[in-house]
């Protein structure tokens, strides 16, 4: 999808089209042609982007849940760990390698409250479950904003590596 200034005539608007992705829930993408990957509404759930910058690969998934007790997850990219090796697969079959490839996550926050048991824990056990697969495919986490109580959506550069990050509050940051 290409992003056209809403105002072509006004001076300070630039003129770039920036080619933007969006990333559903229980769904991820890859580009190795730097386009923008953009996932909303990360609440327990997890984006986890991964970034290979010699292969020129990068990918973005939006994950929901840790897998279900004493399951094997299925290949639906809704489960932490087979949405992790979904992404890093397709990211493999365009070049990636686990030796450059690193990743970033966000979200995981803790939607419950002290009158709600049934949210309480999700984004722990997200965080829990996507550092350990992680783990297991030998691929670090350079950087993590995870847990709090801020919604946050996710702009990941697909050409860079940057992950921008905007909170319900409206602060916006990069890691």
């Amino acid at each position: 999808m290409t992003i056209q200034p809403t105002n072509p005539s006004a001076d300070a608007v630039s003129t770039e089209q920036v080619s933007r992705q969006h990333v559903n829930i229980g769904d991820y993408a890859v580009t190795d042609a730097g386009c923008e990957l953009v996932t909303y509404g990360l609440g327990s759930c997890l984006g986890v982007a991964l970034f290979d910058a010699t292969a020129g690969v990068a990918g973005l998934a939006h994950v929901k849940r840790a897998n279900p007790s004493g399951q094997q997850a299925n290949d639906d990219a809704v489960f932490v760990d087979a949405g992790i090796r979904a992404l890093y697969s397709e990211m493999q079959s365009q070049g990636a390698t686990r030796q450059h490839t690193v990743a970033k996550l966000v979200g995981g926050i803790d939607t419950g409250n002290n009158t709600s048991l049934i949210c309480t824990g999700i984004g722990e056990r997200n965080i829990k479950q996507a550092d350990a697969t992680l783990a297991a495919l030998d691929i670090t986490v350079a950087e993590r904003d995870v847990g709090g109580d801020a919604v946050r959506t996710v702009f990941f550069d697909g050409e860079t590596g940057a992950l921008t990050i905007e909170t319900g509050c409206g602060d916006r940051y990069t890691i």
